[in-house]
């Protein structure tokens, strides 16, 4: 099992509409998300938004058999929710999911005592 971290920025004035997202996603559309990263090999997606002083980000942790290959899969789907998913997390981003995570975050430690 691999885990993967990393950040992205929430845009000015957009926190509110990033957390109704995580309600929606977590809310009437969590079957389309199990049914969109279960085939992926992706058993755990968590996102928190933390306030900072550079403005609000997302946090996210995946986990999965091949993290790697679940992110270019992702961002290559063509399927109706992972657009919707794509396209709304770039409204309040900014950042395009479409296209792969460039590279890896690297891990200072991973203690789990």
């Amino acid at each position: 099992m691999e885990s993967f971290a990393f950040v992205f920025p929430v845009l000015p004035g957009k926190a509110e509409q990033a957390r109704l997202f995580g309600k929606e996603v977590m809310g009437p559309r969590a079957s389309e998300m199990d049914a969109s990263r279960r085939p992926l090999g992706v058993t755990r997606e968590a996102v928190w938004i933390h306030e900072t002083p550079m403005g609000d980000m997302g946090i996210v942790l995946i986990e999965g058999e091949n993290v790697a290959e679940a992110n270019r899969r992702f961002a290559a789907s063509t399927e109706p929710f992972d657009v919707w998913f794509k396209e709304t997390v770039l409204d309040f981003s900014g950042v395009d999911f479409s296209q792969p995570i460039p590279a890896m975050s690297e891990t200072l430690y991973d203690n789990r005592a």
